[in-house]
This record gives C-alpha cells, structure tokens and sequence, in this order.
C-alpha cells in the first residue's frame, strides 16, 4: 500500500474530532473487556490508544508499513512477520477499509493467525439518522446504565455526502454489505460482540474470538 496522508494529518483538526475521541474510549473499551497482557496494535495513527495501552500495564507491540510513524515493527497486515497465536489480542481499528476488500479478507486470515484469543476490530459504516443521548444524575444508580440512547439509522443511499478518498470500501457503500463483511470476519473467528459507539454512527466495532 501506498501512504495515504501526509505530514501531520493525525495532529489536525480533522482527524482529531470529537467522534475521534469518541471512537478511542471504545477502542479501550473494547480492549479492556478482551483482558489481553499482551497485543498486537496495527495502524498507529496518533499513538493515543496504544500509549494509553501501555500506561495500563500492558504490553503492546505497534505494527504499521508507514515508518515515519515510528513503530516498534515495519510492516503489513497481510503478512504479519510474528509465529502464530503470538499475541493474546490484536486490534485493528479503521484500518481494514484501506485496502481493497480481496485483501481485507488476506489480512484477516493473518489477523487470526498470530491471535490466541482474540481480535478487536473496527470499520465505517456508512449510515445516516437519529440519535438521542440522555443522561442524568445517579442514571447508573437507577438504571445499571451510564446513558439511555434511542437511535435510528438508515444507510446512506442518496448524493451530497463526501467520501473518503482514503477508503476502498465502507459497510453499506461501495458495495460492501454487513452480511459479507461479517462472513469474511467468520471465516476465522466467532462474532462475540458487534456494537456502534454512542454519538458516532460511521465506525462499527466487532470483538472476536478466534476460531
């Protein structure tokens, strides 16, 4: 693959969004339910999710082809220099949808090989609609929950939005599905836990065990 962004994108305004900070909470959400020691980090875009990783005690091991970025392993996806089941968990969040959907389907398999247990995934879903978040004092207390969240989307299926320059392939556009994609993720794994953030409808997370 070629590098897609240029010098400083990942300290600009664009990337550093609100839905971006939104996306990292379940990144470590997703991460802290796995319980892994030791991981597998593929894409380090700004670093934020990893170095929190690490400052929790445990051990992460980034992985990405673009060297400017300083990882601790030179390398892609679709051919993961590690033996197999070599880390507890690997995460790979907004990555996949960078290269055509053959390829997705190559690292996967590669994704798969060097887990032990399990993989934390993530990818756009182009989708439009409503949401509502409410919130109130002692909601947890009364309801077990940190928010109620009433939603309502519907696939983007009409002009006017942009789309990524970036991106070969999103769910529900380009046309990718979520059936297929979820029978390429079940090619290797078992789908343990499917989710879309609260306030961020356009990234989907899946929590996998390996098959």
């Amino acid at each position: 693959m070629n590098v897609q962004v240029r010098e400083g994108y990942y300290v600009g305004e664009r990337y550093a969004s609100l839905n971006r900070f939104i996306s990292y909470y379940f990144q470590i959400k997703a991460v802290r339910e796995a319980a892994p020691k030791t991981v597998l980090f593929v894409g380090v875009g700004d670093s934020v999710v990893p170095d929190f990783l690490r400052r929790s005690g445990i051990t992460v091991t980034t992985l990405d082809f673009d060297a400017a970025l300083a990882p601790d392993v030179i390398a892609d996806v679709r051919d993961i220099p590690f033996p197999d089941k070599s880390f507890d968990a690997v995460c790979v969040f907004e990555v996949l949808e960078h290269m055509p959907f053959e390829d997705t389907k190559k690292a996967l398999a590669e994704i798969a090989r060097v887990a032990k247990r399990s993989a934390l995934i993530s990818v756009p879903h182009r989708r439009t609609g409503l949401e509502i978040v409410v919130r109130f004092p002692f909601i947890k207390t009364l309801t077990g929950r940190e928010y109620l969240r009433l939603k309502l989307y519907v696939p983007v299926k009409f002009p006017g939005f942009a789309v990524s320059t970036q991106h070969y392939w999103e769910i529900d556009g380009r046309g990718m599905t979520l059936a297929r994609f979820r029978a390429a993720l079940r090619a290797h794994f078992t789908i343990e836990n499917e989710r879309t953030p609260v306030l961020d409808s356009y990234r989907r997370f899946f929590s996998l065990t390996v098959r």
